[in-house]
């Protein structure tokens, strides 16, 4: 593996060693770089397999210090059922290669890595983590054979029993894996640094200057998977009542061309593309008031602990969202936004009237601020990944010198 001396950190003493895996080419997945950039903090060396679908990536980097190396074979997402020949083909390839790798722990993002990692962990003794973004299962409903998910269900209740840590990323998902059977489970949300988010007035207004928003409007901030799921026409149909009201969009996905026409016929609607980790935290801080649409009938509405909420959080920022999920919990117990009845244009008009109010969306953007500050934040999820890490290798260390 390729390893650059310039962005690795210097290391006093001989570090464990993690073996993520991963079925993206890690450009990076802001989870997985968050978690893996911490555990380097603490001294660990971060090793990370990664699937390369597309043939686009280097085959080995240091990025930031994480030593990747991909796996390169062809795909694509949304193949369905006969998506499971890829897999086959992907352990195969991977098994040889973390056979190879010396680690101390295995570190197996979502349910899609765990049958590899859990297969490697045993072969060599070492613990394994079980990294949940979500319920795996359930993003697969409808668009695989029921009896393969069904199938998912059932390796994940046998695997989740047997694997050394399960993390996830909110108490209701927690809670669900608990009662299934995981021995050790603990929240590490997909928190965001406080500094990450930290703007001075004048910078976000020179975003909004440069984006031509008037610096007495109202701007409403949607970033977001452009997809049919994500409630983005019932948002525009409201704006068209809300005069003053800028939203600004970004992300990409099938309704890109939706939205680039609704921008083109509606100057107050400004459609940025696919942005980079830091422009999300400059149109964040940027805007009034975060916008998260997501289907409620959606099976994993009911776990849903999204980006936007902690991105809210991190900047000070209210939220507009649906009733549903550990999203709408939040926002109900810090106070800091609206839970929306339903996502009819009409809701999300009578939302964004209320959010005009300059006094009143002042405090519940204080709310936000307070909650990020004391509650949901990085540092917290640090602390508790060194704090499980640090207790998992305790005990690979005493199973060794009982074997000795």
């Amino acid at each position: 593996m390729v390893r650059t001396k310039s962005s690795a950190p210097a290391r006093k003493t001989v570090s464990k060693t993690v073996l993520m895996l991963l079925t993206n080419a890690y450009d990076p997945d802001p989870r997985v770089r968050q978690e893996a950039l911490s555990l380097i903090r603490m001294g660990y060396r971060v090793r990370l397999l990664a699937w390369d679908r597309d043939r686009k990536s280097p085959p080995s980097e240091c990025i930031e210090g994480v030593e990747v190396e991909r796996v390169f074979l062809s795909s694509s997402h949304g193949r369905g059922s006969t998506q499971i020949f890829f897999y086959t083909l992907l352990y195969l390839r991977m098994l040889f290669r973390c056979l190879r790798t010396p680690f101390d722990v295995v570190h197996c993002h979502d349910l899609d890595t765990l049958p590899l990692g859990f297969l490697v962990g045993k072969l060599k003794r070492k613990p394994v983590v079980y990294d949940a973004h979500e319920s795996f299962p359930d993003m697969l409903e409808g668009s695989v054979n029921p009896s393969i998910r069904r199938g998912l269900v059932k390796l994940e209740n046998f695997l989740i029993r047997r694997t050394d840590l399960l993390i996830t990323v909110g108490e209701k998902l927690r809670e669900f894996f608990a009662q299934r059977g995981a021995r050790r489970s603990v929240v590490v949300g997909n928190w965001k640094r406080l500094e990450e988010f930290s703007r001075a007035e004048r910078e976000n207004l020179a975003t909004r200057s440069r984006l031509g928003i008037p610096p007495e409007a109202l701007v409403v901030v949607c970033i977001t998977q452009l997809l049919k799921d994500r409630k983005i026409e019932e948002l525009f149909g409201a704006l068209a009542e809300c005069p003053g009201v800028y939203v600004i969009v970004a992300g990409r996905g099938v309704l890109e061309g939706m939205v680039r026409d609704a921008a083109q016929a509606n100057p107050r609607i400004l459609f940025v593309g696919l942005i980079s980790g830091k422009q999300i935290a400059d149109y964040t801080c940027a805007g009034d008031v975060i916008y998260y649409g997501f289907d409620p009938e959606n099976p994993n509405a009911r776990f849903s602990a999204p980006n936007k909420l902690y991105e809210a959080l991190a900047a000070g920022r209210p939220l507009i969202t649906g009733d549903f999920g550990e999203i709408a919990d939040v926002v109900r117990k810090a106070n800091c936004g609206i839970v929306l009845p339903d996502y009819s244009a009409q809701s999300v008009r009578e939302a964004i009237v209320k959010m005009q109010d300059a006094g009143w969306r002042r405090i519940l953007a204080n709310h936000a601020a307070d909650y990020g500050r004391t509650a949901m934040n990085w540092s917290k999820g640090a602390e508790i990944l060194r704090r499980e890490y640090e207790a998992l290798l305790h005990k690979l260390s005493n199973r060794q010198l009982c074997a000795g």
